[in-house]
């Protein structure tokens, strides 16, 4: 679906061009970080935050009219939800317990969903839980060498931004240099 509707968008001969598009995913905390009992669920929702992630540097080569958002919302009380727990294992259980507090309404989930998305959020979640697990998502992984890994982790998050900022001007100046994607020669 991304792709159907990123080709409309920015196509050389949309009749959207100039104005800004909002192609928004929607993950689940579990992205982040991932206990057990979810092994079935957590890969694909880290999937759609590896697609936009792409994306988001992808759209660059475009202009600035798209913007890609990805909302991870965690426990939403739901009759889905409540089948869900039905199927849970013990363990998975467990781990949640203090999570209880966490737990939104349909309502609360899309106010704070919202929220984050008018707010220009890239990476909106919608509880201080998930907000926590967006910003610690490296350290819920086992480590080769637990000193070496965390001390690699600290100082590479306050680097990552300076990278990204250089990453992403290379994708925008290549863009400048050879125009718009659609006139790239093909590749056989």
């Amino acid at each position: 679906m991304a792709h159907g509707i990123l080709k409309e968008w920015l196509s050389p001969t949309s009749t959207l061009k100039g104005s800004e598009k909002h192609l928004i995913f929607t993950s689940s905390a579990a992205a982040f970080v991932s206990v057990a009992g979810y092994a079935p669920y957590s890969p694909a929702k880290a999937a759609i935050k590896s697609l936009s992630d792409a994306l988001v540097q992808e759209v660059m080569l475009y202009g600035d009219d798209v913007k890609v958002h990805t909302v991870f919302p965690g426990g939403i009380s739901s009759p889905g939800f409540d089948n869900e727990n039905l199927t849970k294992p013990g363990v998975t259980h467990k781990l949640e317990e203090a999570d209880v507090a966490s737990i939104l309404t349909p309502d609360e989930a899309a106010k704070a969903a919202v929220d984050g998305l008018e707010n220009g959020q890239y990476l909106v979640t919608l509880t201080l839980l998930g907000s926590a697990m967006r910003a610690c998502a490296w350290g819920g992984s086992a480590r080769n060498n637990w000193l070496v890994d965390t001390v690699m982790s600290c100082g590479l998050s306050m680097a990552w931004p300076f990278i990204t900022r250089d990453i992403d001007g290379k994708v925008k100046k290549y863009a400048r240099e050879h125009g718009h994607p659609s006139t790239y020669p093909k590749k056989v």
